[in-house]
């Protein structure tokens, strides 16, 4: 049996972001997409576009020193969404590790761009706990 195009699209680009090339990941974007993070973002919850989206990437790369790591995994694609785990770990400056295995869900338009993310965070307490001690600086409201 094979995948899904979308399953072998989606899994193309978390093993390219798993090496820390984030294009392939960027190109499946929408311009208007918007991402809804849960308490793992910290303070970068809600993009209203992919420059908002890319933005909220540096920012939150920056937040964790430039140690943000992602390895994820697509668990189900079809025509509509896919569905993944992604392992978020990183440093911050003063030395606390951020660990979080999020589920991803991103959904697609018939043209196969990706529209609208949502992620929900199996290590919540852990990430609220961390952005308390480690409170992120975003340059605009992203709530």
């Amino acid at each position: 049996m094979s995948n899904h195009p979308n399953f072998d699209r989606t899994q193309a680009a978390l093993d390219a972001i798993r090496q820390g090339d984030y294009a392939p990941g960027i190109d499946l974007w929408a311009d208007d997409i918007q991402m809804e993070n849960g308490p793992g973002a910290g303070p970068w919850h809600h993009a209203r576009s992919k420059d908002d989206l890319l933005l909220m990437l540096m920012e939150f790369g920056g937040a964790l020193g430039g140690t943000f790591h992602q390895d994820g995994r697509c668990i189900y694609a079809d025509d509509r969404v896919a569905i993944c785990l992604i392992r978020e770990t990183g440093t911050a400056p003063g030395g606390d590790q951020f660990d979080n295995l999020a589920v991803y869900t991103f959904r697609a338009r018939s043209d196969g761009q990706v529209d609208r993310i949502w992620t929900v965070d199996l290590d919540a307490e852990h990430c609220e706990a961390f952005w308390e001690k480690n409170p992120g600086t975003p340059s605009k409201d992203f709530s």
